[in-house]
């Protein structure tokens, strides 16, 4: 991280000027460190996009930012998309490529204390972190081609992975400007999730730690928070009150944007209870509602990305271009494209009701799966009623007590997907080192 007097003598010629408001604690600054640089991005998939680099300097920190845009000169609904613990703007460049492609006018971040940004990682914190992106928000309403929906209200859906995940929660909680969301692997408690029943997952946060540069990159309060801790080895009310407020959670009855939530099924740092949880909440505010299960997770694992993005991308057609979805397909019919259906929709009139069943995890090991390698023991997600099984596949699932859930399950075939009791792995198959954040 460059230091101050670096920073003043890269950045000593460039002219400031004043934007937008922080809506819930008065006038904040807002100043966009010169005209940034443009370049075109050429694709054979579409129109080229422009890609414009700029410094924003944001209540008093410099945020490093990119801004992407392709097609004519016409108003288009806006995306910010944020990054995981420890990466920066970079790491999101090729969804925003696509989603400009797309029709949208897309912002990219590197959070406080990542990439190039000044600042201390506050992991989130309200008056920092959450605050920064209502800032980036007031900058798009600004914009000739960002749609609004009224003065200084841009039509704006926010997504990102991990830490990215919950600032768009965050946001939507404290930003009613905010129009939809699709969160990916994120938490909904984060004191929950690094101390579930009062364990300190040590080597979790350690990951953290080391990825965020060390605790002298943290907020001073977050470095004596995880010293404390990892010399008990327990957390104490006070760290768990701290990183409580600084979660989605805090804001539950706040959130009610419409929320794509997906979350991986090999992840031990951001379990699938945490999407649960997100998603009960949500539903319960009114909001459309659909959750997606991906193969990956922190822990590995194929986090399906096409497929994911194109889900990302349809939901917020939905619910920022008000594109109705197709119709989906019949179970017994062949995949189609990509549907975003909330889970709060209606069954079809005279279906059975859903089931979720469990395949191919619990011990003992199903003998179809002899030799696969063991996967994790979650339960799997609501499946779409099926016709009754022949007997030589009924000894397939073994069965289990079923999940409870926000809403009803999606009817699209590319969000079954996820949710269908997946085939045994290949015995060869080889698993993916971890991902942090």
């Amino acid at each position: 991280m460059d230091s101050p007097v670096a920073r003043t003598s890269r950045w000593r010629r460039l002219l400031p000027r004043t934007r937008g408001r922080w809506a819930a604690a008065g006038a904040a600054l807002l100043v966009l460190a010169g005209a940034g640089t443009w370049t075109a991005v050429a694709d054979d998939s579409g129109p080229a996009v422009h890609r414009q680099d700029r410094m924003m300097r944001v209540d008093g920190v410099s945020l490093d930012t990119s801004y992407f845009t392709a097609g004519g000169d016409g108003r288009r609904p806006a995306v910010l998309i944020g990054h995981g613990f420890g990466g920066s703007k970079a790491e999101t460049r090729a969804q925003a490529e696509q989603l400009a492609r797309d029709g949208y006018a897309v912002l990219t971040w590197s959070a406080r204390g990542f990439g190039t940004s000044g600042g201390e990682i506050g992991l989130n914190a309200p008056d920092r972190e959450v605050k920064d992106v209502s800032g980036l928000i007031d900058w798009l309403a600004g914009r000739p081609e960002v749609r609004l929906d009224a003065k200084g209200d841009p039509r704006v859906g926010i997504t990102g992975a991990s830490y990215g995940g919950a600032v768009s929660l965050l946001a939507a909680g404290y930003d009613h400007r905010v129009d939809a969301i699709a969160p990916q692997i994120t938490y909904w408690n984060l004191a929950d999730a690094l101390f579930p029943d009062g364990v300190f997952k040590k080597l979790w946060a350690g990951i953290f730690v080391n990825s965020g540069g060390g605790c002298g990159n943290f907020e001073k309060e977050l470095c004596d928070l995880y010293e404390r801790v990892a010399v008990s080895g327990k957390p104490d009310a006070a760290a768990r009150a701290l990183l409580t407020k600084r979660s989605p959670s805090a804001v539950a009855d706040r959130i009610k944007a419409p929320a794509l939530i997906v979350q991986g099924q090999t992840d031990s740092l951001f379990p699938l209870g945490q999407a649960d949880a997100m998603a009960k909440a949500i539903a319960a505010n009114g909001a459309p509602v659909s959750v997606d299960w991906a193969a990956g997770g922190h822990d590995g694992g194929d986090m399906e990305t096409g497929r994911v993005q194109k889900r990302i991308t349809g939901w917020f057609d939905r619910y920022l271009k008000g594109k109705r979805a197709p119709t989906p397909a019949p179970p017994s019919a062949s995949p189609g494209p990509a549907a975003s259906t909330p889970r709060t929709a209606p069954p079809s009139p005279g279906a059975p009701p859903a089931k979720r069943t469990r395949a191919c995890t619990a011990a003992p090991r199903p003998s179809h799966c002899a030799g696969a390698p063991r996967r994790s023991a979650t339960p799997q997600g609501p499946t779409r009623p099926r016709s009754p099984p022949s007997p030589a596949s009924a000894a397939r699932s073994p069965s289990s007590p079923p999940l409870a859930s926000a809403a009803s399950p999606s009817t699209s075939p590319a969000s079954t997907r996820a949710s269908t009791p997946p085939r045994c792995p290949s015995p060869a198959a080889s698993p993916a080192p971890p991902r942090s954040g």
